[in-house]
């Protein structure tokens, strides 16, 4: 398979105003930390020229400033769930300038596969590699990748080289059959 690389702010106009956007990671560990800026990078561009430009963000969990923050401070953000703990996304909250659901971190890949919340237009995952074959490598946080790729209409994938590829086989993902057709994981052996 052939891979194309391209930059952040080329992967930027991937992104469009109004998308709902799932990105992988668990707390900042395992989120993209540069297409983000990127993101917000547009947003800001497309403000000045008196655009509207604000995205729907999925995550994991709480991701930090390469993402939160940024996208916060450039007033991209139109609705964000389930957790944060950003200080900028938690004053646009409170000021009403973001929608948010405060959901249980459990439920979201669950509820995003049953549509409650909407389609995943973009994921945008940070992996350690792509294989030849087109398999994603995620790096130290996976969070709810698995479900925003499968769903997702397009997926960005930001290489991080400051993780090894031998992060590969470290993971161990398995997600679950949706009520009511959800059995037990597997395990029969030791």
């Amino acid at each position: 398979m052939k891979l194309k690389f391209i930059t952040a702010d080329e992967a930027a106009t991937y992104v469009h105003n109004g998308d709902n956007v799932g990105f992988s990671g668990f707390t900042p560990a395992g989120c993209p930390k540069v297409v983000p800026g990127a993101i917000a990078k547009k947003a800001k561009e497309e403000h000045e020229k008196g655009n509207p430009f604000q995205i729907g963000m999925f995550t994991g969990a709480s991701t930090g400033d390469k993402l939160d923050g940024e996208l916060s401070r450039a007033d991209a953000i139109k609705f964000r769930t389930p957790y944060q703990s950003n200080k900028d996304l938690r004053a646009a909250l409170n000021a009403r300038k973001v929608q948010y659901f405060d959901m249980h971190l459990s439920e979201l890949a669950q509820d995003l596969r049953y549509g409650f919340l909407g389609k995943i237009d973009v994921a945008i995952v940070e992996a350690a590699e792509v294989t030849e074959d087109g398999e994603i490598v995620p790096t130290c946080g996976v969070g709810i990748l698995p479900t925003i790729c499968r769903m997702a209409d397009r997926i960005i994938v930001e290489l991080n080289d400051k993780h090894p590829k031998e992060i590969r086989g470290m993971h161990d993902i398995y997600e679950p059959a949706d009520p009511p057709y959800r059995k037990e994981i597997p395990v029969y052996q030791p």
